[in-house]
């Protein structure tokens, strides 16, 4: 049986070089996606601060309509990865299947909720002409979900078998589609219609859907089907998606509080006016650059610790998450002193109003504060994900996001008047607390006992 990934001699099982092994592909990963979020925020920007505030909030709600389907579908990664581990091979395909049933599902109330998208943006209450904007691209944006919860899917499957080169190769192809297309279709150019924010809704969707066929067929593929048995274990089996709910479900459920929270911060902000969304909107593309490639070493963390336990081999689970942890340290220190240093510079990259930018390198520096903490956070709850804890973050996750998240931003933005600026100090504390919390439950070790 051929390995997805390199072997390592015991001795470095778990150590720095598995680790980026695994994790460096996934961090490009993350980077190409970053860079595309942050070419997409160049491009949208240059029409203007309400279509920028626009297109921003709405790819904020987009992705919190999509959380609690992608939560579902990424419990995948922890069957898989265990599996693996153990050697049940064939479990790989039923588990993956379930979460191909769950990912068409998911698309099809996306698509019914995407009729009622202006109501939705109406709800949240932002200045008319963000709303114009914004209601439009979440409506297109909705409509092919079903693609980016496929891809959720199939990633999951690919990293669960520690593959996260092939994931690498489908993102580059797609974000090159997407920034061709937000070029033609925003500004008109090849003979295709000046199609504004609504190409930049088409170009995401397209390149979307082309990953996600990319994906499907990389998962159906001979090999796959051999060692796996992918076209055998296709059917809906009922004990196998209720075991996949018992990981998914609270994973779901607390990414889409936890964006539900961002959603209500973000519409807080929303109603302060338009240069406040514009600002925190232009920060909230730069942050990307610091956590999304730290999520990288979470997905790494996840598969080691999970097929380590799959396997019976929890010191070297244990070693893979430490060792995860100390990568994101150094990283997330770096960024945050960029932050610190140059927050004016990064700012006007997106927008160059002075208003913008006066804001928006306000609140990097205070992304700069929660850095680390952010950091040690994020992975920390990547090894808790690969041992199947994943009830207890829910709670936590929740409860902090809505007592003590939205109740600080709201003093820090309106109590105290400090706008954009003072809210976000507030979600500052937030991060740094929620960041803390989950290293320390890493820590305690009471994750080794969870049984999936």
């Amino acid at each position: 049986m051929k390995m997805e990934r390199k072997v390592f001699e015991d001795h470095r099982k778990g150590g720095y070089a598995e680790v980026w092994h695994v994790a460096y592909p996934a961090v490009l990963t993350m980077f190409s996606q970053t860079i595309m979020s942050f070419t997409d925020a160049i491009m949208v920007g240059r029409l203007g601060a309400a279509e920028l505030a626009g297109v921003g909030f709405a790819g904020t709600m987009v992705w919190g309509l999509y959380s609690f389907f992608n939560g579902m579908v990424y419990g995948v990664n922890t069957f898989v990865a265990q599996d693996y581990g153990a050697k049940r091979y064939r479990n790989i395909g039923t588990m993956t299947w379930q979460g191909f049933y769950i990912a068409l599902a998911s698309g099809a109330i996306l698509f019914v909720l995407s009729q009622f998208s202006t109501d939705i943006f109406r709800f949240v209450g932002p200045e008319e002409s963000v709303q114009q904007v914004g209601s439009v691209y979440l409506g297109l944006r909705m409509r092919g979900g079903v693609f980016m919860i496929m891809w959720m899917c199939y990633s999951a499957f690919l990293r669960g078998l520690g593959d996260t080169r092939t994931p690498l190769k489908i993102t580059l192809v797609a974000n090159v589609i997407n920034i061709a297309g937000d070029y033609v279709l925003i500004f008109g150019k090849f003979g295709f219609p000046r199609l504004e924010t609504q190409g930049a809704a088409v170009a995401t969707v397209f390149a979307n859907g082309v990953g996600a066929a990319l994906f499907f067929a990389v998962f159906i593929a001979h090999r796959n089907a051999v060692l796996y048995g992918i076209r055998s274990e296709w059917r809906f089996r009922l004990d196998a998606m209720k075991r996949l709910a018992r990981v998914g479900l609270p994973m779901g459920v607390q990414w889409m509080l936890d964006m539900g929270s961002f959603i209500v911060f973000s519409g807080l902000i929303a109603r302060m006016g338009v240069a406040q969304l514009a600002g925190h909107e232009a920060a909230l593309r730069l942050m990307h650059v610091s956590f999304m490639p730290v999520f990288g070493l979470s997905i790494a963390s996840t598969t080691l610790v999970g097929q380590y336990i799959g396997a019976k081999e929890m010191p070297y689970a244990i070693r893979s998450g430490k060792s995860s942890l100390r990568m994101g340290f150094l990283y997330t220190l770096f960024i945050g002193t960029v932050f610190m240093v140059f927050p004016d510079r990064l700012v006007a990259l997106i927008n160059s109003d002075p208003d913008v930018v006066r804001l928006g390198s306000s609140i990097v520096r205070l992304a700069a504060i929660f850095q680390l903490a952010d950091g040690l956070g994020i992975v920390s709850n990547g090894c808790l994900r690969g041992a199947g804890d994943t009830r207890w973050p829910m709670f936590i996750g929740i409860g902090y996001a809505w007592l003590l998240f939205l109740p600080l931003a709201y003093i820090g933005g309106f109590v105290l008047k400090g706008g954009a600026v003072g809210a976000w100090a507030g979600a500052t504390l937030y991060i740094m607390t929620l960041g803390l919390t989950f290293f320390f439950r890493f820590r305690s070790n009471k994750w080794q006992s969870i049984k999936i």
